[in-house]
């Protein structure tokens, strides 16, 4: 009976903490992985955890009962509630249809979804603790309880990240997950009381779970891992690579990309005609800056996933890259890396329109000027208001010219948003201006003319 109550502590501990990882993933690609995001689903957890952990407390008797209802009500709601397609129909139900504002959508979901699963899964210490031998000391049974089930979160945070993520899938984890509550429930049957009819229903609806997630996976996407879901759309002879709902890429039979991958190219390799060049792309999406070839320049691709480059290769260029490859994070590359640059392109998206927060700061961009030669480029592609008519397209505005000076503005069109693109030298400040008090304009035009000669 030991065995069982330290199964119990170490396999709830690991849902537990998965479930909380599993949550941040899926929801990845509706609201993003931003801190304020994260933060949001983590406080939820904690507070249903703690309630868990209070009614658990206060339950009087029947304590197998109570654990085996816990644990199959929570594999139905994972199971459903953690699936990718349930998860798309209530952002869409909840965004489009209702017009819930973005943080209002996801605390509905957080409140309907992790919430119950958390506070059934909670109730599990308190309740373990009542099935120790009374002749042990309270502090000797439940510092045993948090440790063996700490211990099992600690396991359920690496695995499910490191390992089940990377070569499972997420929809694998979630049934992963799922099978461990079913296992619970076996091992409780003896002390529960459950008949067989109960727990073959789990059954069959475990395998439904395993339909409704996995085969919906692999019908859709060609990967999942712990950066996003990826799906090729192919139409109108072209091929469409979707990253976390955000057409992260494109390509044609000519070779050509997106209209603002073309502007690039065409600047890079038509205007400035760069040769024997060494160009730095931070986020890979599709590889397709350099899909038509590299024009004799040395060209680096730095993505925080390193399965990119497969899937790219496989299913959207159905060819090798053209250039290198690093799978990093950017900023841990960049702070690693003393290679210097003649371009730098920046154009790093995870999900949607939706930019990591670490990669629009100054201090980024400090250390994008840090790593490009003294004549060099940098090229960052944005989604933005083109006539600065958003606080986001003021400030990143604001942040960029704080470290580059000097910047050219392209806007691809002028909708709300749109792909604008900013082409900064490496410059330092001129803070002298034109007045009518004194001015040098008539010789610094004459001046400019004589050096274009």
């Amino acid at each position: 009976m030991l065995h069982t109550l330290l199964a119990i502590l170490l396999l709830e501990g690991f849902v537990t903490i998965s479930v909380e990882i599993l949550t941040i993933r899926q929801l990845l690609p509706f609201f993003g992985g931003s801190v304020v995001i994260t933060s949001i689903i983590i406080g939820v957890f904690l507070l249903f955890l703690a309630l868990g952990y209070w009614r658990g407390g206060m339950h009087p008797n029947d304590f197998y009962k109570k654990l085996n209802r816990n644990f199959m009500v929570s594999l139905i709601w994972i199971g459903i509630g953690l699936n990718y397609s349930f998860i798309g129909s209530f952002f869409d139900w909840t965004i489009n249809r209702l017009s819930l504002p973005f943080l209002a959508s996801l605390t509905l979901y957080l409140l309907f979804i992790l919430a119950p699963v958390v506070f059934w899964l909670g109730q599990t210490i308190p309740l373990t603790t009542n099935l120790f031998s009374q002749e042990q000391r309270v502090s000797r049974i439940s510092g045993k309880a948090l440790f063996l089930s700490t211990l099992g979160s600690f396991s359920g945070a690496l695995v499910t990240s490191l390992l089940l993520f990377q070569f499972t899938g997420v929809a694998w984890t979630v049934v992963v997950n799922c099978a461990l509550l079913f296992l619970l429930i076996i091992l409780l049957k003896p002390q529960s009381g459950l008949a067989w009819p109960p727990l073959i229903f789990l059954g069959l609806a475990l395998y439904f779970i395993k339909l409704l997630n996995v085969n919906y996976e692999q019908q859709f996407f060609k990967l999942t891992n712990n950066y996003g879901n990826y799906e090729i759309i192919t139409a109108h002879n072209a091929r469409l690579l979707r990253i976390n709902l955000s057409g992260s890429s494109m390509i044609t039979n000519k070779k050509e990309g997106f209209a603002y991958i073309e502007f690039i190219r065409h600047f890079l390799f038509n205007q400035l005609q760069l040769q024997h060049k060494k160009i730095l792309v931070i986020g890979a999406g599709g590889f397709s800056l350099t899909a038509a070839g590299t024009h004799a320049n040395e060209v680096i691709y730095v993505d925080i996933d390193p399965q990119i480059k497969g899937v790219a290769e496989k299913y959207f260029l159905e060819d090798q890259i053209n250039g290198r490859f690093i799978g990093q994070d950017a900023r841990r590359y960049l702070n690693e890396t003393r290679e210097q640059f003649d371009v730098i392109v920046s154009d790093a998206y995870s999900h949607q329109q939706n930019i990591p927060a670490s990669l629009l700061t100054a201090d980024y961009f400090a250390q994008l000027a840090s790593h490009l030669k003294p004549s060099g480029l940098l090229v960052v592609n944005l989604i933005a208001n083109p006539l600065f008519k958003n606080s986001f397209s003021k400030r990143v505005h604001n942040t960029i010219l704080s470290i580059f000076p000097f910047c050219n503005i392209v806007p691809l069109d002028w909708k709300k948003l749109s792909n604008v693109i900013y082409i900064c030298p490496r410059q330092g400040k001129d803070e002298v201006i034109y007045s009518d008090n004194l001015t040098s304009s008539t010789f610094d035009f004459y001046h400019q003319l004589q050096s274009s000669q």
